[in-house]
């Protein structure tokens, strides 16, 4: 079982990849989600989280001359295929059926080996945040509870009955026994689905007195079953060692104002303690991107791109060039990937070969 120090990190890079993809930083979003997602790994400093959650999703940042070697330089191994590692990276258990009007993002992210579905709702006129929801199925055996804290030292989860959805058990993940809602407009319904595994929906920012009936009618309309993510990408044989990350497809703009990307994927690996992640968005002209914040505080480094096929590939590191020692460097890695252009019907599952 892994550590709470690796844990958090590879939580922290999930959490990048689904609140900010490409070189922005959706820190109202990530301080959000990570609310949400880390407290239920009981940790207590909400404000320390959020704060290296932001600092993680600018996977860009440049160490400086003082913070030289975040990790000591890993050895070169030789050239191997992806023995551990599925060719299909991105696998859902289920996707959505019905979803309200104003529902259109969907995205994919893998968590922890499992990959959960989201979808993003429209930012309400004036609004910073629109509604989101997740989907998620638990594995096969694995009974979801209820009684524990929802964080460290904060008020216990209640079970709280629900209509049955599809005719079998449901229930609200709720904040006393008669209340379903979690609080701050985040919703928890949990089901059983027809094979016996149970799947889970989250709301956050679902606002509105039927909140709870929109989230029964897409329970409703879930399709459970296995399905692999089309990518916009192949990568050919890289150095052994490498351990997948975090794997995602992105729907929708979700960067700082003025960042608009129709999608955006990631895919990011760990090497020696070292993660090094990988983005591929269409391909747009420099003069469509919004100027750069003269007032930010962060450093960046420019990532290494290249651009084919109507696409831009392009990579970077929190821990800069050392996290590229054994692919022989952020050039090098990029000639393993092969672009598969704009058309999702040339896309692939088999990502990984």
């Amino acid at each position: 079982m892994r550590d709470q120090t690796d844990e958090l990190t590879q939580e922290l890079y999930e959490l990048a990849a689904s609140a900010a993809p490409g070189n922005g930083i959706d820190v109202a979003r990530a301080v959000r989600e990570g609310r949400v997602r880390l407290r239920r790994r009981r940790f207590t400093a909400l404000g320390t989280v959020a704060a290296v959650a932001a600092a993680t999703a600018a996977v860009s940042l440049l160490p400086t001359s003082s913070d030289r070697a975040l990790r000591p330089a890993p050895a070169a191994t030789q050239a191997s295929a992806f023995p551990a590692l599925d060719p299909d990276p991105l696998v859902a258990e289920a996707s959505y059926g019905w979803l309200p009007a104003d529902f259109n993002d969907v995205s994919y992210v893998l968590v922890n080996g499992r990959a959960d579905v989201r979808v993003d709702g429209k930012v309400p006129d004036g609004g910073v945040l629109g509604p989101i929801v997740w989907l998620k199925v638990y594995p096969a055996g694995t009974t979801p509870s209820t009684g524990q804290p929802w964080y460290a030292g904060g008020p216990r989860q209640y079970r709280v009955e629900a209509p049955q959805v599809g005719g079998r058990p449901a229930y609200w993940v709720g904040t006393s026994p008669t209340t379903a809602s979690a609080g701050g407009g985040d919703w928890y319904l949990r089901w059983q689905t027809a094979d016996g595994r149970w799947a889970e929906l989250h709301a956050s920012s679902l606002q509105g007195a039927d909140a709870q009936q929109i989230l029964h009618r897409i329970a409703e309309g879930v399709v459970v079953a296995r399905r692999a993510i089309p990518l916009p990408y192949r990568i050919n044989t890289v150095p052994a060692g490498l351990r997948l990350g975090s794997v995602d497809f992105l729907e929708g703009p979700r960067m700082l104002p003025g960042e608009h990307v129709p999608w955006s994927a990631r895919i990011t690996f760990q090497v020696d303690g070292m993660y090094f992640t990988t983005i591929i968005e269409p391909d747009r002209p420099d003069s469509a991107k919004p100027p750069a914040d003269a007032n930010s505080k962060i450093i960046q480094t420019k990532p290494i791109c290249i651009r084919a096929h109507g696409l831009k590939l392009c990579t970077y590191s929190l821990y800069g060039v050392d996290a590229y020692r054994t692919v022989g460097g952020p050039k090098a890695w990029l000639k393993h990937f092969k672009l598969l252009g704009t058309e999702q019907q040339n896309w692939t599952t088999r990502v990984l070969r």
